[in-house]
């Protein structure tokens, strides 16, 4: 079995059956957890992809195209000029102008009010399409595949799926890239399979259990597990420096004596609001650590600890991780979390090293003014900081704000989210925010 996505969730629950038959699957990109990886990120839901997917494949779904236009097609597609092309139409276009010239059938477009109007929680509807409780029955080699590039649906997937299989099986994690499903790792999946069908020795007996891309260096890095084995954990505490919210603060190693407090707003979509809102308020608050002396390898789960306050009675809470360099700009977007303040309650049964895993069958209100603590698994990264750089942490309510682009490399899909108006503040000091890292030490 080959595929990605979809076709890549497919090929565990079909494992999971142990078809006499199946010797070997290959999924790439794929996630476990309908509900958590890809459907809602933290309670909130991914309305951005979930529309611009059902309106297209809705739309192509039942369209029927000639063996010569198809093959053309496909000829055209692997083209850089073309892909090219593809992304200055979605450039000028964007998400939404795409979707309001689909057409979707009545079935995916009653498929999609299903799960943002009437799906909304998680229960048997996203347990019976999630591959998550069944990995375990998978039995037959699995070779996981994904990248740095697919923070908003596919990565957190793979670590799931490392996590929970215990048949043979081996990951890597790719640099971050948004390219057609067919053009990446065909070489791997040809020795996979002629190593897995044909006993052909193509090398795969002899691959490391765990590779990944470092970002950063340019270069893959090796392991014996994920999480990788040897790294050393750093608390880097969330500094106030001064009143300002709009000044860059600190993140630093050693709990801070003064209780501060910063405030943020969260401003829905598509709020209007006068600009000069702006020059007196914040929605993104940014804190960084000093300059790195050496060159850091940072790598493996990313964990925020926050206590915070709103004015509503729910907001939303994104966060972003960076590679800032000397010079102060934004060198490399590397990971992002999210939650939706109402679904904060830890699930312990779905918890691991890795991630840290909410109970989303049942929400609980925010008291307005009343600090809450917050624990937020952000999605795994491995970067080289090279000395002179910093690590930056800024924290929103907006997805799309903090967000990215495939230009980047990076498919990234916002939240619809904050759900109101509201003024949330974090509290800095003992029993305050903490950013959690892993830096490994050759």
């Amino acid at each position: 079995m080959i595929g990605m996505s979809y076709f890549a969730l497919i090929q565990y629950l079909a494992a999971a059956q142990q078809p006499p038959h199946l010797r070997a699957i290959f999924p790439y990109l794929g996630w476990t957890d309908l509900y958590r990886h890809a459907i809602y990120h933290g309670g909130a839901p991914q309305a951005d992809f979930l529309s611009t997917f059902f309106s297209g494949a809705g739309t192509w779904a039942n369209k029927r195209l000639a063996p010569r236009v198809r093959h053309a097609m496909s000829h055209g597609l692997d083209r850089a000029w073309f892909q090219w092309l593809c992304k200055q139409v979605f450039l000028r276009l964007g998400d939404s102008g795409m979707v309001k010239r689909m057409r979707p059938s009545e079935l995916w477009t009653r498929h999609f009010a299903t799960l943002l109007f009437d799906e909304r929680e998680d229960g048997p509807f996203y347990r019976e399409r999630s591959a998550s409780e069944s990995l375990a029955r998978v039995q037959v080699p699995v070779l996981i595949g994904t990248n740095w590039g697919n923070p908003a649906l596919h990565t957190r997937g793979a670590f799931e799926a490392w996590r929970r299989l215990t048949s043979p099986k081996l990951l890597f994690v790719g640099p971050p890239a948004v390219r057609w499903p067919w053009q990446d790792y065909q070489q791997e999946l040809l020795a996979w399979y002629d190593y897995h069908l044909k006993g052909l020795d193509t090398g795969v007996d002899g691959l490391p259990p765990v590779r990944y891309w470092l970002q950063g260096a340019g270069r893959w890095r090796e392991a014996t597990n994920w999480p990788v084995p040897g790294t050393e954990k750093l608390h880097l505490q969330l500094v106030a420096r001064g009143a300002d919210p709009t000044s860059e603060h600190l993140l630093a190693q050693g709990t801070p004596a003064e209780q501060t407090q910063l405030s943020f707003l969260a401003i829905p979509r598509g709020m209007r609001y006068s600009p000069e809102l702006e020059r007196y308020e914040t929605q993104v608050l940014r804190y960084a650590t000093d300059a790195f002396e050496t060159d850091t390898e940072v790598v493996g789960p990313v964990t925020l600890h926050l206590r915070l306050a709103a004015t509503a009675c729910d907001t939303h809470v994104v966060a972003r991780v960076s590679d800032l360099a000397p010079n102060g700009n934004l060198h490399r977007k590397l990971s992002w979390g999210w939650l939706q303040a109402a679904h904060r309650r830890v699930d312990p049964a779905r918890t691991s090293d890795d991630e840290i895993a909410h109970d989303y069958t049942a929400s609980v209100p925010l008291v307005p003014g009343e600090p809450v603590e917050l624990d937020i698994s952000l999605i795994p990264t491995a970067n080289l900081f090279r000395a002179g750089h910093r690590l930056l942490l800024e924290i929103g309510s907006r997805a799309d704000i903090l967000g990215a682009t495939m230009f980047e490399g990076i498919a990234y899909y916002a939240q619809l989210a904050p759900p109101y108006p509201s003024r949330n503040t974090l509290f800095h000091g003992r029993g305050g925010g903490c950013l959690e890292i892993h830096v490994r030490h050759d």
